[in-house]
């Protein structure tokens, strides 16, 4: 199901990581519906495949790309594959991200590694490969997927110490990568959701105590858990000239739960 966004990013060129699931699948869905020709890259080529088969789009408006963001060779290989085909790239979203090994300080030192190598070290391989095309062009829009639990704490619980670390290294990255480019027209803002039922969120729901999940979704104002078609929206308008004087910031997607 498509929400009739409308052609807010005719004639872009994104890529998205992550974008074989969930809100990495979500964003590239209402880019493409948005107008973008749209990359789709994970390192599941599998779930990557079925991804593609879900959606009908013509093929000269996607490309489908098994990659691993935190691998610098992929990355480069990634971006200079889009812009051999497409000229360009236009918006970034740096999705790919997750919590690896235990929550608290049990992890080991392989998980931390891992972790932030995941969900804070892709964010930069990515960043810097697509910033001299943005540069060269003089324009550009960058959005890093962080989460509630980089800006505040997890609302859950469920959240590594590795993840939050992570998520807040987003942040801190958005800010000054922000800084470096705006002189030549790049936005790079990001967005930190709190619960969400994706695929991996749902799970996360499900395996939650009762008393747990009842006692965020009371501290939730909206009183729900996100859709992560409602965290795609706010990517499509980042990635629009609506948000064109808009950089540096994070938004927060946690249905109020930061007032509690």
């Amino acid at each position: 199901m498509r929400n009739g966004s409308g052609p807010k990013l005719q004639g872009k060129t994104a890529i998205v990581t992550g974008a074989a699931k969930g809100i990495g699948y979500a964003i590239a869905m209402d880019f493409l519906a948005a107008g973008a020709r749209t990359a789709l890259a994970d390192i599941d080529a599998t779930a990557l495949r079925r991804a593609r088969e879900r959606l009908s789009d013509p093929a000269e408006s996607m490309l489908v790309i098994t990659a691993d963001a935190t691998a610098s060779a992929d990355v480069d290989a990634l971006v200079e594959k889009v812009v051999a085909v497409w000229g360009r790239i236009d918006v970034l979203v740096n999705n790919a991200g997750g919590a690896i090994g235990a929550v608290g300080l049990d992890a080991t030192e392989a998980d931390w590694e891992a972790t932030l190598a995941l969900s804070l070290k892709s964010q930069f391989l990515c960043c810097r490969a697509v910033a001299p095309k943005m540069r060269a062009q003089r324009s550009g829009r960058i959005i890093n997927i962080s989460s509630n639990a980089g800006r505040y704490r997890s609302n859950t619980g469920a959240s590594s110490l590795a993840y939050s670390a992570a998520k807040a290294g987003s942040l801190q990255l958005t800010r000054s990568a922000a800084h470096e480019l705006g002189p030549f027209g790049i936005t790079v803002n990001a967005i930190a959701p709190g619960s969400v039922l994706s695929e991996s969120g749902i799970r996360e729901a499900q395996e939650l105590p009762a008393e747990t999940r009842e006692r965020v979704l009371r501290e939730t104002p909206l009183g729900y858990f996100a859709h992560p078609r409602e965290i795609a929206n706010i990517a499509v308008f980042l990635a629009s000239d609506d948000a064109s004087y808009i950089t540096g910031a994070t938004i927060v997607a946690n249905g109020g739960w930061c007032m509690s």
